[in-house]
């Protein structure tokens, strides 16, 4: 097998089967591969040292990486090419300090083929009832949990002119206006969200609040009469509000315009296979929250 039919047969592989990323992680004399999907890790394998530096090369080659440059992290993009469709990719490479190189591939799904198995259903529909408002939705959890899926499931759901600013664009959606954060013409988190309120969106889909900026700019969108999703890092749905404000937020300003926070993390269960369970906070004449205490408790009692 040929270094392309190879990388084809693991792109196809990954891309099937739905994983988030692919590894190519050095070793002593080899290198080892593995894909993740959720917490868990699928098809394993090994292979010689030459191999694994050539098929890194060769990714770096197609992401119009430098691929003589093996010591500095890099960063790529491509859209790999299969035999019945194209799969998007983001590509990260750096050098240990032998200069072994390791690869790290995310795979950047179509929205609409992914397959969410929700724990408990009835989260869902009582998150899309409740994102209606003109405010401020945070979305938490930890990478890979979802957060960028659900707010294009609730944007979708609303309808009406949807504009998205990240870091990079992962999932692809023709429907909605999709700008991408570019440092070096001055296109950030900040200008970009200083430029979508002239579109006035009927949703404002901020891919990642991560610092000051950022959060000012996420209020100020939600004060002026917008529905704003955005996501934060954060490792509890009770701990959402604290780092919004720890990031340079206005508490007096947060809690004028924050109409919800969700907090999802995707589960084991059933023989591998992963669910997803949130816990969500609303705040509306009548609040609604539920725990994610509560939500396990649910999810044992289902026996799930």
């Amino acid at each position: 097998m040929t270094i392309e039919e190879f990388s084809t047969e693991l792109v196809w592989y990954g891309s099937k089967e739905q994983m988030q990323d692919f590894y190519l992680m050095p070793k002593v004399d080899h290198y080892e591969y593995y894909f993740r999907q959720g917490p868990f890790y699928h098809g394993q394998g090994c292979v010689s040292d030459e191999i694994g530096r050539q098929l890194i090369s060769r990714f770096k080659y197609l992401g119009q990486m430098d691929v003589s440059e093996r010591r500095k992290a890099q960063l790529g993009a491509i859209t790999y090419i299969l035999p019945n469709k194209e799969q998007r990719l983001r590509l990260s490479t750096v050098g240990d300090y032998l200069q072994r190189e390791s690869l790290v591939i995310r795979f950047l799904h179509s929205f609409g083929n992914s397959c969410e198995n929700y724990l408990l259903p009835e989260q869902l529909v009582t998150i899309l009832q409740a994102c209606h408002s003109k405010g401020l939705y945070l979305f938490c959890g930890p990478v890979g949990s979802g957060k960028t899926t659900l707010m294009y499931k609730l944007a979708k759901e609303r309808g009406g002119q949807v504009l998205t600013i990240e870091d990079p664009v992962e999932i692809e959606e023709s429907d909605f206006l999709q700008l991408q954060v570019n440092e070096k013409i001055h296109q950030t988190y900040e200008e970009l969200i200083k430029l979508s309120l002239r579109h006035h969106p009927d949703v404002l889909i901020i891919g990642e609040i991560r610092d000051q900026k950022t959060i000012l700019g996420a209020i100020r969108a939600a004060l002026t009469g917008h529905c704003v999703f955005a996501t934060l890092h954060a490792s509890s749905l009770e701990a959402a509000e604290n780092r919004a404000i720890e990031l340079g937020g206005d508490k007096q300003l947060l809690q004028d315009c924050l109409r919800g926070i969700i907090y999802q993390e995707l589960l084991p269960y059933q023989k591998k296979e992963v669910g997803l369970l949130m816990s969500y906070t609303f705040y509306e004449d009548q609040p609604k929250h539920f725990s994610w205490q509560e939500g396990l408790k649910q999810v044992e009692e289902r026996k799930l």
